[in-house]
């Protein structure tokens, strides 16, 4: 970025580097035609053609003199902003993401704009149903656009290029825009347009003279309704700026007919109110409560590793208060006028938290995540530009335009939510935010009551600040925990189904005391298994190399992978054997079985089939609040951070199945999660009760959540991962091999193998097939890089990557092949 100036005068021709929102190596240059050289900065979008006849919107990152060497420059076609929508901070934050995790810049921009500031050639345009057909304020060329829409449902920007014979189209588009003449399709890539709500004011005389109120009352006199929504109105417009038309149709219990038949009589008239989209907090803001010794203790020494430290690890036990450490700190941030990011892992979180950060923030803070739509999104985004002083959101916040970020608080550090899986960036939540705390010269808080190894081994070697939290708030203990033998019990064919007396008995007892449950099982459906008893198959997906799972409130088999669903088969395809069995058991299961030992309970459920909808997560969590309902079962969504008061009991009801899982991290994940869940119990009133049902009661794993003993896990894992050259020690980077067909997929690992072990030799492992060998109808095959920590060799290692791919996709037949690079995997 050579030049950032707002207005760059150059001596020849001008060029700016552009960054598009697709996958190539590497930025474009484009000639800048001199009409807009004066109107050319970093961070605008610009509109170019990229390929033959391909529009985009691209960001301008750096103007300069120099043409491209190896290609004539085309030229920009017009420029889409007024002024930047990004900061040259959060640009270089792209420039280390795409450096580190090894993916291009446009993939970067593609993840971190959101949808409605990416417009291409094949975006549609439709006529606005606000339009009445009145060509007369328009020029010739917006006249053109108007009536080919009048007589087509909708035109692509493509087309509009070719009605109007000129490439230059997005001022026209823009123009048309603002007069609400054309929008874009709602569906498709789209500009923002602003949310606008129905409102009612007086009409002349009475908006100027108030006083003539009794005359509208005398015209309204012979209609209650009527003489209601009057009365309703003046009571709103005397404590509010606007009158919604809802507020009044809430208020007085009237509808659209009684407004109607007040604008007739000349009393109201009624006008759209463009609002917010992010929704505003409209009660009164409250102080925290009162802090506790532990909080103050913690607060000193946050602020006293600060001076020293950019990064500290709180480290406190569920319950212990760390939230309102957060909001201490959040404070402090405030009165000095800088921003702060709260990152959480992911949307399960916000439902609770955003209600408790408002209560003390009220509209100084917003929520990011990705069940906002696009306009909100939009929205979100300026808001931030202009300044908004509190974020709360999942791990895409990072990739909002902040200009005074000081403070970055990351909740529940330790969670896997935090790593963006699949497709590139394949980014760390947490450790983005070190690196992007550094950019801003911010400090970061890193939470929770479990922390990853990783993280604790930085706080233990001095890289971190540690400050610990060991008393839960109010002094409440932390819940008793029992081990329930579910191997004994089936032995002695005590086993209630999926459920030990011992846990059936507790929630009966917590039933008859008023108080509530919750019940963790870390797999959703109905039944994860479908099989034949006589000649053992068993239902697969024909696209993933898993079993489908049975939902029986569809009645369908469905995979979790790629989505693919059908019913279930009358007879054993294999055999014809009719006597198929389920095996094993998920959260619907669960749910559905409950209703047979406790008939009287209400039971609700919590996993990815239940929160689909915006709000679906909210409502469930309300109504579990609200004691609506009595028991919850779900995945590890009720592990992270929920608050309710009544909850008794918490039951695990599969700890075997988290032991047992092929990974390095299985004994940290399953004492997080155990950890995590068990601390949902008993956090206000009285202490909590914690039942774990497992085959294998001997883990030590199980002997360290009964105790609470993180640093015993700490150790004995630090001693493995030390031994087998695993994280903190050793860095890893997965390379996988995707293709349709198996021959050519093996025939691709043998060449990258050979290439890749030419550079890296004995620090790579492989080629292995995944756990699961075949996603979405490619076939899988993983590469593991293992390598000492060392920034030189982790730099030698990505660029040999590299070179290995570049080798594969040049060999005959194998430019079909998929190589993804996964640094730092969870």
């Amino acid at each position: 970025m050579s030049n950032q100036t707002a207005h760059f005068v150059p001596d020849g021709n001008t060029y700016v580097e552009v960054i598009l929102p697709i996958a190539i190596p590497k930025p474009y240059t484009y000639y800048v035609p001199e009409e807009l050289v004066a109107d050319i900065q970093f961070g605008l979008r610009v509109e170019v053609q990229f390929g033959k006849s391909k529009l985009y919107t691209g960001l301008v990152i750096n103007i300069t003199n120099q043409p491209p060497q190896d290609y004539k420059a085309k030229a920009v076609l017009s420029v889409v902003d007024q002024k930047p929508i990004i900061t040259a901070t959060q640009f270089r934050l792209w420039q280390w993401m795409a450096d580190y995790y090894r993916c291009t810049l446009g993939e970067i921009m593609n993840a971190a704009l959101p949808a409605n500031l990416k417009l291409t050639s094949e975006t549609q345009l439709t006529l606005s149903p606000l339009f009445d057909d009145d060509f007369s304020m328009l020029s010739d060329k917006e006249y053109l656009i108007a009536e080919a829409l009048s007589i087509q449902q909708e035109i692509s920007i493509d087309d509009v290029r070719q009605i109007l014979g000129q490439k230059t189209v997005y001022p026209l588009i823009r123009s048309l825009l603002e007069k609400k003449i054309i929008y874009l399709k709602e569906d498709l890539k789209t500009k923002y347009k602003p949310k606008k709500v129905g409102c009612v004011r007086f009409k002349e005389p009475y908006a100027t003279y108030p006083e003539l109120i009794n005359e509208a009352f005398e015209k309204v006199s012979r209609s209650q309704r009527q003489t209601n929504a009057l009365l309703a109105f003046v009571q709103l417009d005397r404590r509010q700026e606007v009158v919604r038309k809802q507020d009044i149709y809430k208020m007085a219990e009237v509808d659209t007919s009684v407004i109607q038949a007040m604008v007739k009589k000349g009393i109201f008239e009624l006008y759209d109110k463009e609002i917010s989209r992010l929704g505003s907090y409209e009660e009164a803001t409250i102080d925290a409560n009162t802090l506790a010794e532990q909080q103050v203790s913690a607060l000193r020494q946050i602020k006293e590793q600060f001076e020293s430290k950019n990064v500290v690890l709180l480290h406190g036990v569920t319950g212990s208060g760390k939230t309102r450490v957060y909001i201490e700190l959040i404070q402090e941030a405030l009165r000095r006028e800088e921003q702060v990011l709260y990152l959480l892992p992911e949307i399960a979180l916000t439902t609770q938290i955003i209600d408790r950060l408002q209560k003390v923030f009220g509209d100084d803070i917003a929520v990011y995540h990705s069940r906002l739509n696009n306009n909100e999104r939009v929205e979100l985004w300026n808001s931030v530009l202009d300044g908004k002083p509190i974020v709360l959101g999942a791990r895409s916040s990072l990739f909002l335009p902040f200009k005074k970020l000081k403070l970055i608080v990351v909740d529940e550090e330790h969670d896997p939510s935090f790593k963006q899986q699949d497709p590139n960036p394949r980014y760390s939540g947490r450790d983005t935010a070190i690196y992007m705390a550094h950019l801003h010269g911010a400090k970061v808080i890193l939470g929770t009551a479990t922390p990853s190894i990783e993280s604790y081994f930085n706080a233990q070697s001095g890289k971190y600040g540690l400050v610990e939290m060991p008393e839960r708030y109010g002094g409440i203990s932390m819940p008793e925990i029992i081990i329930a033998d579910a191997k004994e019990e089936l032995q002695k064919r005590k086993l209630q189904s999926h459920f030990t007396t011992t846990l059936i008995d507790e929630l009966k007892g917590c039933l008859e005391r008023g108080e509530q449950a919750i019940l963790f099982q870390n797999r959703r459906g109905y039944s994860p298994s479908y099989r034949c008893n006589t000649c053992g198959w068993h239902s697969e997906c024909i696209h993933c190399d898993v079993s489908l799972t049975y939902h029986k409130f569809h009645n369908l088999l469905k995979c979790h992978y790629c989505g693919y669903q059908t019913k279930l088969p009358e007879q054993c395809p294999a055999c014809g054997n009719k006597q198929l069995n389920l095996r094993g058991f998920g959260t619907e299961k669960i749910e559905d079985e409950l209703k047979i030992y406790l008939p009287d309970a209400q039971i609700g459920r919590m996993d990815l089939d239940t929160v689909r909808g915006k709000h679906a997560h909210a409502k469930i969590i309300n109504d579990f609040e609200e004691q609506r309902l009595d028991i919850l079962v779900g995945t590890q969504m009720v592990t992270k951070g929920l608050d309710f008061e009544n909850v008794a009991v918490v039951g695990v009801l599969s700890a075997d199945q988290l032991l047992q899982f092929p990974d390095f991290r299985a004994s940290e994940r399953a004492f997080q999660l155990m950890t995590q869940v068990s601390g949902r119990s008993g956090r206000k009133k009285k202490r909590g009760k914690v039942i774990i049902q497992a085959f294998n009661t001997a883990h030590p794993v199980l002997q360290e959540v009964i105790k609470n003993d993180y640093n015993s896990l700490y150790q004995r894992e630090i001693q493995e991962r030390r031994e087998y050259k695993y994280p903190p020690y050793f860095r890893l980077i997965r390379i996988t091999l995707k293709h349709k067909k198996p021959q050519t997929l093996n025939d691709a690992s043998r060449i990258f193998d050979k290439s890749i072990k030419q550079s890296l030799g004995h620090w790579v492992l492989g080629p292995a097939v995944p756990y699961v060998g075949r996603v979405r109808t490619y076939y899988l095959i993983d590469f593991m890089v293992k390598l000492p920590r060392d920034a030189k060799k982790m730099a030698y290692a990505k660029d040999s990557i590299v070179r290995a791919t570049d080798t594969l996709k040049k060999s005959g037949g194998m430019s079909g092949v998929r190589v993804s690079v996964d640094v730092d995997p969870y």
